[in-house]
């Protein structure tokens, strides 16, 4: 495990959320002493702009904080980036052009993913945020594949899911309340209802509040598969704890 790869994350989107992402990513790796984990910096850039306020409203841009992050990783050779909130992907393209390091996207892994396991789904349910929706990250990458994108309606997107996101206590506070844990799993069978093939977890706000065992249509958890992908990026993939 000597040629292992140094990985980079970007945090603090929410912070809880980028701590849960590094913890995958421990759980995932098949190391077997200290030396064998991957080497991790991991920058909690909590003064990072909100993306959605950046992207819907037009409020101060995130880029300038996320670039800070990466000069971090190319001042320390890290080979491999990934970011701990779907929506900053918006920023992709400005982002892989500040460095030589790799940036994993977790969009193209979605679309792998269900054309792999999946393939004959078509109607793709989307929890995300509203900048990731209306942004149409995944509308672009996915219907270019034959896929649909079915996202709730405006009222119950802000009412339901963004509040559930923003509220507080909600999922970007420190301590999570159970109302806040009620309306991520109502914004789960709302979607559910949806008549979709499969439900992505669009935003890692998801990931913590969504147990995949309790939803019983297909799900896709991005964080876990951008946690996978991060792990097999840094190892051989036959090394990779399935």
């Amino acid at each position: 495990m000597n040629s292992k790869k140094k990985l980079g994350i970007i945090g603090g989107m929410g912070s809880r959320a980028g701590a849960f992402f590094l913890k995958k990513i421990i759980d995932y790796s098949p190391a077997e002493s200290d030396q064998e984990f991957p080497e991790i910096i991991f920058h909690n850039n909590s003064l990072t702009p909100d993306r959605t306020r950046a992207i819907v409203y037009n409020e101060p841009s995130p880029l300038s904080s996320l670039l800070r992050s990466v000069d971090l990783f190319n001042r320390n050779q890290v080979e491999v980036i990934a970011m701990g909130c779907i929506t900053a992907y918006y920023y992709y393209d400005q982002i892989i052009q500040h460095t030589d390091a790799k940036v994993i996207n977790p969009l193209y892994a979605a679309v792998e993913h269900i054309n792999s396991y999946y393939p004959g789904a078509r109607r793709i349910g989307l929890l995300a945020t509203t900048g990731t929706i209306r942004s149409r990250l995944f509308h672009k990458v996915l219907n270019r594949n034959g896929m649909d994108v079915i996202t709730l309606d405006r009222v119950k997107q802000e009412d339901i899911f963004m509040r559930a996101v923003y509220m507080k206590n909600g999922f970007k506070s420190a301590h999570i309340s159970d109302e806040a844990r009620r309306q991520m799993y109502d914004a789960m069978e709302e979607i559910s209802a949806l008549d979709v093939d499969i439900i992505i977890g669009g935003c890692t706000e998801v990931s913590i509040g969504i147990d995949p065992k309790s939803v019983d249509l297909p799900y896709l958890d991005l964080l876990d598969l951008l946690a996978r992908e991060m792990v097999e990026h840094c190892y051989s993939a036959d090394l990779v704890k399935k």
